[in-house]
């Protein structure tokens, strides 16, 4: 017998650096207008399933790829937070 299908929690989320500053869940306004944009999905046992990260008009150093990478686990956390509830977990 196979082990339980679901065995986390999965969430996808938008970030940018828009004018200079990290932006998350970026709407449409934003991305268009963002310098670089990302977006991540991540697990919540802390793993990330997909990211793709592009330089729009502006190139980004490693420091701002893992801000906007700790913006989308921030962003995360509230999407699973809102999962369990509800789920009523």
């Amino acid at each position: 017998m196979r082990g339980p299908v679901l065995t986390g929690m999965l969430a996808a989320i938008s970030v940018g650096i828009v004018e200079g500053r990290p932006v998350l869940d970026l709407d449409y306004i934003e991305d268009s207008n963002a310098g670089a944009d990302a977006n991540f999905v991540l697990l919540s046992n802390g793993n990330i399933a997909e990211a793709q990260a592009t330089a729009e008009g502006e190139t980004y150093d490693e420091e701002a790829l893992l801000r906007l990478l700790r913006l989308a686990r921030i962003g995360c956390t509230k999407v699973f937070e809102a999962q369990l509830k509800a789920t009523g977990r």
